[in-house]
């Protein structure tokens, strides 16, 4: 029974009472899909909820896409999707319909950092390698930078070549679906470098594929990144995390965000999630409702102030 896993309050309260879906703004096999459907694995097989749990992916616009298809549902604590800060940069630049304040948050699930990966035989060996080619042409690499131009991914990209002095305006970069499809893109030789979460080449390093010459963290990460050096120790200190979070549709009820709430805080909480953030090199950061909103008000006066930096930014 569903009581078993909520507090009582929760339990008298809204619950599901049709199938619950949750969209995924970009194409499958990404992190953001992997998410979703691990969120959806949970759900079902610890009978959080009672009703089936389906994912429907609604890529394009940069996530725009799912916004606007997450909104018309207004009201239904049904209808979920997953998100990540593209929500933030794209309602700063314009590039949505809905603002970030026209959707309910509902929490933040994990956060990543960008990594630079590249074919297992590509001439670039280090991060530096990547500098001192940007720093001739910086035109000279196709570098994949999902989903879209002032995303976390395409932000990271600019900000260390800001801060090796390159041109961010003069850097090519290729906008595709999902952090999977720049994967894909990188091992196929259809660009030069792909600039993602770490855990979107994951399974492709392990196996030998491609190489990270560097990541976005603080600190060097556990396997396995463990000897990746981070930007930092490579003399570019640039640190970005993206974290990976559930959104509801715009209006609605206490009740509905209480239940959602509650369950979110127990799919955290197992064993089959805290696995996956060991799987998947993710960073442990659950935020619920109240949390995700400061979140995001945090994150859109600092996104402006790089975007702005970057001169990037563009006046709606």
């Amino acid at each position: 029974m569903l009581t078993t896993f909520g507090s009582p309050a929760v339990a008298q309260g809204w619950k599901p009472d049709k199938p619950v879906e949750i969209a995924v703004p970009t194409t499958p096999g990404g992190s953001v899909d992997l998410t979703a459907r691990l969120i959806q694995k949970i759900l079902q097989d610890s009978g959080l909820v009672k009703v089936p749990v389906t994912v429907v992916n609604k890529p394009g616009g940069g996530g725009a896409v799912s916004l606007v298809y997450l909104n018309q549902h207004a009201g239904d604590g049904h209808f979920l999707a997953t998100n990540t800060p593209n929500i933030i940069a794209n309602d700063i630049n314009g590039r949505t319909p809905v603002r970030y304040t026209e959707i309910t948050p509902l929490a933040t699930m994990a956060d990543q950092y960008t990594a630079v990966a590249v074919r297992a035989d590509s001439p670039l060996r280090t991060g530096q390698d990547m500098i001192d080619r940007l720093r001739k042409d910086p035109g000279s690499l196709a570098v994949s930078t999902p989903t879209t131009l002032g995303s976390i991914n395409h932000l990271s990209y600019a900000l260390v070549a800001r801060a090796a002095g390159i041109d961010v305006k003069k850097l090519k970069a290729v906008i595709l679906g999902s952090g999977g499809d720049g994967a894909t893109a990188v091992l196929g030789g259809h660009v030069d470098a792909h600039v993602g979460t770490t855990s979107s080449v994951i399974r492709m390093v392990e196996a030998g594929k491609l190489r990270v010459l560097a990541i976005a963290a603080p600190k060097r990460l556990g396997p396995p990144y463990e000897g990746t050096p981070t930007w930092t120790e490579q003399g570019y200190p640039v640190v970005l995390g993206t974290w990976r979070g559930v959104i509801g549709p715009r209006g609605m009820t206490r009740e509905q965000i209480a239940f959602w709430d509650d369950v979110f805080a127990k799919v955290v909480a197992s064993e089959t999630w805290k696995k996956a953030l060991r799987d998947n090199s993710w960073e442990a950061n659950y935020l619920d409702s109240d949390g995700t909103k400061k979140l995001f008000e945090a994150d859109y006066a600092q996104y402006r102030s790089i975007l702005a930096d970057l001169g990037m930014l563009k006046e709606k």
